[in-house]
């Protein structure tokens, strides 16, 4: 993607607002299962056998569960060979969200004009996921939505990855990776915010794409917008990426945020020596 009359940022950013404005942004639909899965994990009735049936019906999404259940991040002495097994090992608040997590990786992180960006994202994206859940469970909040609220909070910038060729043409090849990043950063809350109302997510998660970067502005769901803009911050911190300058610990320790939920530096340095296990559960996503 890069060129001697490379397309300027703002031209491109310009390019995304007026597809987003017009609705002209290409969204990929829900993954079927992913709906079904989210359905279930949000009635009290649900069981083992219950999700393990409609994960069954997707072979892809089915084998890639087996395979992160049995990933060094959560497989026991004695590897699943089964869905139920897996669920009842690992439970059904931790399969809901790896079936989420393989759903969403397979519908919009696939276009190999940027596979190495897209590639980074996910990374850092399962990343915030992982630190979102423990900054709720640390706090003595509701994790059941945590880790979905972490994983999609940049959906708006896959959204537009994946979608650069059929948004731009052939212009696609002439665009440098600085000035696609500096667009994708312009343009990827409406974007996100637009995927979140076509796929009727949560309003949780909906504030979470929406605000994690201006949380004062989350009028329902605020503490979870910072707990987002935290796990952020510590992904890039833990692993750095073209999407940002890295997040230094000294920046970590006077982020906002950190006051905002009434946290505390010894609070921090446990979130930080969690990295270990959050790399694992990285590379099992993978």
């Amino acid at each position: 993607m890069n060129g001697a009359m490379s397309i300027a940022t703002a031209d491109l950013s310009q390019i995304f607002a007026r597809k987003i404005a017009e609705k002209q942004l290409q969204l990929p639909t829900m993954p079927g299962t992913a709906a079904e899965v989210m359905n279930l994990c949000q009635q009290e009735d649900t069981d083992a056998a219950k999700l393990s049936s409609v994960i069954h019906n997707d072979q892809t999404i089915a084998s890639n569960v087996l395979r992160v259940a049995n990933s060094a991040a959560y497989v026991g002495q004695v590897p699943c060979t089964s869905l139920q097994q897996a669920v009842s090992r690992l439970g059904l608040q931790l399969i809901t969200e790896i079936a989420m997590a393989i759903s969403v990786r397979g519908r919009m992180f696939g276009n190999p004009a940027c596979a190495e960006l897209l590639s980074e994202l996910w990374n850092h994206s399962v990343l915030c996921g992982f630190f979102t859940k423990e900054i709720a469970r640390m706090r003595r909040r509701n994790v059941e939505t945590a880790f979905m609220c972490g994983l999609l909070h940049d959906i708006g910038k896959a959204v537009l990855l994946d979608s650069i060729d059929r948004l731009v043409g052939k212009r696609a090849l002439r665009i440098g990776v600085p000035e696609l990043l500096g667009a994708v950063e312009d343009q990827h809350l409406a974007a996100g915010k637009m995927l979140a109302v076509e796929w009727q997510l949560p309003d949780q998660i909906g504030e979470a794409i929406e605000f994690h970067h201006d949380w004062q502005k989350a009028t329902s769901f605020q503490e979870m917008a910072m707990s987002v803009c935290l796990a952020d911050r510590i992904a890039n911190h833990v692993v750095p990426s073209q999407f940002y300058d890295q997040t230094s610990l000294d920046e970590l320790q006077i982020h906002p945020v950190l006051a905002g939920l009434n946290m505390y530096s010894d609070q921090l340095d446990e979130l930080l020596g969690l990295s270990e296990r959050a790399l694992l559960v990285t590379e099992g996503m993978r």
